[in-house]
């Protein structure tokens, strides 16, 4: 396991915590597929699901961020939007056959969620509580 949940990590809104969880599980499958040596087919299936998940999860706090005129919603929004032109370049690269593909998905993955989860919507989630 790279990365596991702890209480860090929680914001204290049920709905995202249980995505970020959901997310944390997927960054754990690709360190398990990189680790079995089996990447290059299950990195495939993982930049998928990735890409699938983070539209859910993106919409669903991005409907939470209009439902509650939070004022930084559009540099959260950009965060997104870079998030997912960062998978789609991963997943050009990756289906190119392009070697370290999956190291780079990894290092990327682990940082980019921690880092938007304490800062990014660690924000959100301390306006909607404060309400």
């Amino acid at each position: 396991m790279l990365l596991e949940w702890d209480g860090a990590l929680e914001l204290g809104i049920g709905e995202i915590d249980e995505h970020h969880r959901k997310l944390i599980d997927i960054l754990n499958q690709c360190y398990q597929a990189l680790m079995l040596n089996n990447h290059t087919r299950q990195l495939e299936e993982i930049v998928t699901e990735l890409k699938d998940y983070t539209q859910y999860h993106f919409g669903a706090e991005e409907k939470i961020m209009s439902d509650t005129g939070y004022q930084a919603a559009e540099a959260h929004m950009e965060a997104h939007r870079q998030f997912v032109a960062s998978i789609a370049e991963f997943d050009r690269r990756a289906s190119a056959g392009e070697s370290f593909v999956a190291i780079e998905v990894l290092t990327f993955l682990k940082e980019w969620l921690v880092a938007h989860i304490l800062s990014t919507d660690r924000a959100l989630a301390d306006c909607i509580k404060a309400g």
